[in-house]
């Protein structure tokens, strides 16, 4: 049974229809990017399939699950209202469409379509930067979830501009500008978008999940590990410039800074899960097995990048060390969060006026078990058949094996997170629901 946090400010969150209409979006760009990747490692696929596939993943998946996520969970967080919910819709319109968009156009490698379809990108992106910006003008005193949020915020409005210049140097050459090349720009622009957006969200998120979800608090030589910790934001734009200018010694004090930050947070975070006062649940389940990924791959990455900060092939770490950060540490982030986000907003929407009046479910009672403890086991398995066969462990064709448990696991997943929104939710049409919830 999982703790249901008190003291949050629930009044203040959108209607639970918004950031779940973002969760299902995401949960369809990630089937289509686990299919495209499953594709693409049996051959069977053509054009820049590698990009549509990072895409449709990155942004379509975990970028739109964070921008639900946000617009959820910040004017709960912080106590204010959100800015608009009409720029929030309207910014999962042109993002979706834009990131559809995308992965067509770099699957067919229709060059003249990625930036068309970048800039819906790019417009509805800077929608959700505005919108969550004021969001957070409005707090007094930022505490480092909200500092690590606004970084992320910054991060992704000059991610897209990135992006959208590379779109434009695709299809008409508009590079090199001031001695910046192509590669030197996809650098920089990886760098932000993965360690920047997706990474600064990821540990500003658990700084509150890990410690609200565990009842526990920071004390003794978490403070000093968070202190530690708040050097990744700057390492994170040290690496970044030092990529886009092709300076080795910048980029490597950048890796340093960034992997000590990402190394000082899997302690903290192993230690929140260590002494959890709540019984396990997927979520938690799931943030340890991102905790011991997170603190393999910082040593490992900080190694290739000493070695060859610049180089397209150390982008993210070398080999195995990519699969344990997007898999390991990105992946099961975002699916722990996801199983305990989504049942906690059907829950307090649906649920948390009638507790103590009438028997109400729990919020870990709203999924399945079974079908979770299935997943688990199969994106776990599927990770580690891609680590091992990254790491020469195993033969190649274990990594073909790997995607496809972890399709059918995604796949699992995401029919546990539908069942929940669909039986216990109230964003379907009333004739879509089951007739019991109908008659409620």
């Amino acid at each position: 049974m999982s703790a249901i946090p008190g003291g949050l400010a629930t009044d203040q969150q959108p209607p639970m229809t918004l950031p779940l209409r973002h969760f299902l979006v995401a949960l369809a760009f990630l089937l289509a990017g686990g299919a495209l990747g499953l594709a693409d490692a049996l051959g069977a696929t053509g054009g820049l399939a590698g990009l549509a596939h990072v895409h449709l993943l990155l942004v379509g998946w975990v970028c739109v699950t964070i921008m639900g996520a946000m617009t959820q969970f910040v004017p709960v967080w912080s106590n204010v209202d959100l800015y608009s919910r009409r720029l929030a819709s309207a910014a999962l319109v042109l993002v979706a469409v834009g990131v559809a968009g995308l992965g067509w156009a770099f699957w067919t490698a229709s060059g003249h379509w990625i930036h068309g379809f970048g800039g819906f990108v790019v417009l509805g992106v800077y929608g959700f930067v505005y919108n969550l910006g004021r969001t957070l003008a409005r707090v007094d005193d930022l505490d480092h979830t909200e500092a690590h949020f606004a970084f992320a915020l910054a991060a992704f409005a000059v991610v897209v501009t990135l992006g959208f210049v590379l779109a434009m140097n695709l299809s008409m050459g508009v590079l090199p500008v001031a001695g910046v090349t192509h590669a030197h720009l996809v650098g920089a622009h990886a760098t932000l978008a993965v360690f920047g957006v997706v990474l600064g969200t990821i540990l500003g998120a658990l700084y509150q999940l890990a410690t609200m979800f565990t009842q526990t608090e920071l004390h003794g030589v978490d403070h000093a590990l968070r202190r530690v910790e708040y050097g990744y934001p700057v390492g994170v734009v040290v690496l970044a410039f030092g990529r886009l200018v092709g300076s080795r010694p910048v980029a490597v004090v950048g890796a340093v800074l960034l992997t000590a930050g990402t190394l000082a947070f899997a302690g903290i975070l192993a230690r929140k899960l260590y002494e959890t006062k709540v019984e396990r649940t997927p979520m938690l389940t799931r943030y340890a097995v991102a905790a011991v990924a997170l603190a393999v791959w910082s040593p490992l990455a900080l190694a290739a990048w000493v070695e060859q900060p610049l180089a397209r092939e150390t982008l993210f770490g070398v080999g195995a060390a990519t699969h344990l950060l997007f898999v390991g540490v990105v992946g099961f982030v975002v699916l722990g969060s996801v199983y305990h986000v989504v049942p906690f907003i059907v829950w307090d929407h649906r649920y948390s006026d009638r507790l103590g009046f009438e028997p109400v479910p729990m919020i870990d009672d709203l999924y399945s078990d079974r079908l979770a403890a299935v997943d688990g086991t199969l994106v776990t398995a599927g990770t580690l058949a891609f680590v091992a066969s990254q790491a020469e462990l195993l033969p190649d064709v274990a990594a073909p094996v790997g995607g496809g448990l972890l399709v059918v696991g995604l796949l699992a997943f995401a029919a546990n997170v539908a069942y929940v929104v669909w039986k216990h939710g109230d964003v379907l049409p009333s004739r879509l629901r089951p007739a019991a919830e109908r008659a409620d």
